[in-house]
């Protein structure tokens, strides 16, 4: 027992000296050693260096155009305006950057004229086809032309009831062309152009004339104002509407320069430069000198078909304008008649006068129209006919060869 009291000690020793060691360990890991699972852990550090994404910007919506406000560019490119000559008629190409439309196709016998156009200016197919309203002398051909270019869009107005609107509403069909009228108000896209429709209003005048549609363009704020055969009151609400804009640069005078369009008041508010008229040989008078005294009055400078050929006016994007003629390049100066501008000429030809006398005249199965024995229109068939009787069942004389009235 005495010799076990040491070893007891010792044993004590040792718990004490555990028991202390024990203390200083965890006394320093409370006051910063290692942590222990409870601790909160630092926020970790990104990876990389890369900014989060942020979310796209919403892109702000187009201002909307206000009415009855006119863009003025037309969005870079060449802008092309070839009027044809087709001879007592209309017929109007329109090039916009790969966009195209052909307004108006002039008569009978002017395909090759509208079609070489179009291949000049590297067109294979119409965009658009403008029928401004259902005369012969400006739809008289479309119908081959449509089979050949299938336009995709076609615009007439509500008044295209004649028969040879007929003949072209089934070519129209043919090649799946869309058919839509167009009246005063709206707005038509033709390419990087937006064409306002200033004419006809949503009636149906007797003159289907008065009905024409009728375009206005704004190429890099130069106005081009397109009339079809607009007159009377539809002459005067597009003047009305023109007059709260700038001036015109170019005017497409109406109805082939009749002395029943044009007038002062109009010119006043319209304020062209520049006008064109498309015109031939023909038994009216046109154009009419009272027509050609008041665009000279006005300060207008005047071509025509008749005299100037096909006149073509080129657009660029920087703003310069170029001007083109298979003819004379020489404006009208004065007179009517044969566009050449000399004083008193009527351009009427003695072959068509007539003294009341009933003569025979010659007609076809399908046209609208009466001529003289050995006139190109009478290829396909020639039926004979008396004066009188022709004009009583509606016919009209043939503005080439120029029938006796």
């Amino acid at each position: 027992m005495t010799r076990s009291l040491p070893h007891l000690r010792r044993s004590l020793r040792g718990l004490l000296a555990a028991a202390l060691l024990a203390a200083l360990l965890a006394s320093c890991g409370g006051a910063g050693g290692t942590q222990s699972a409870a601790a909160p852990t630092a926020k970790a550090k990104p990876t990389h260096s890369a900014k989060p994404t942020k979310k796209p910007s919403p892109k702000p919506k187009p201002k909307p155009t206000k009415t009855g406000t006119p863009p003025t560019a037309h969005g870079g490119g060449t802008v092309t305006l070839a009027f044809v000559d087709v001879g007592q008629g209309d017929g109007i190409v329109l090039k916009a950057g790969v966009w195209s439309a052909l307004i108006d196709g002039g008569s009978a016998g002017n395909e090759g004229a509208i079609a070489g156009e179009l291949s000049a200016l590297g067109i294979s197919r119409l965009s658009a086809l403008v029928v401004t309203h259902p005369h012969e002398d400006h739809i008289g051909d479309l119908a081959s032309i449509v089979r050949r270019y299938r336009p995709r869009v076609a615009y007439s107005d509500a008044t295209a009831t004649t028969a040879c609107y007929a003949r072209l509403r089934a070519s129209l069909r043919s090649a799946g062309t869309l058919v839509r009228h167009a009246y005063r108000g709206q707005r038509l896209r033709f390419g990087t152009l937006v064409a306002q429709v200033l004419g006809p209003g949503t009636y149906m005048a007797p003159d289907l004339n008065a009905d024409s549609i009728v375009l206005l363009l704004r190429i890099d704020g130069k106005g081009v104002l397109l009339t079809g055969d607009c007159t009377g009151a539809d002459e005067a609400a597009v003047g009305a509407a023109c007059a709260r804009g700038p001036p015109l640069y170019l005017l497409k005078v109406a109805h082939h320069g009749s002395a029943y369009s044009t007038g002062s008041s109009f010119l006043s508010e319209t304020r062209p430069r520049y006008a064109v008229i498309s015109v031939g040989p023909n038994s009216y008078g046109h154009p009419s000198p009272s027509t050609l005294a008041r665009l000279r009055a006005h300060g207008v400078q005047t071509y025509t078909t008749w005299k100037n050929g096909t006149i073509t006016v080129r657009f660029a994007a920087s703003g310069a304008v170029k001007w083109h003629f298979t003819g004379s390049s020489s404006p009208v100066k004065a007179g009517g008649g044969s566009g050449s501008g000399g004083s008193g000429s009527s351009g009427t030809s003695t072959a068509g006068s007539s003294t009341g006398a009933n003569p025979t005249v010659y007609i076809t199965a399908t046209g609208e129209c009466y001529h003289l024995k050995g006139c190109r229109y009478l290829a396909h068939s020639c039926i004979p006919i008396k004066l009188k009787d022709a004009e009583a069942q509606g016919y009209r004389a043939c503005s080439v060869c120029n029938p006796p009235r």
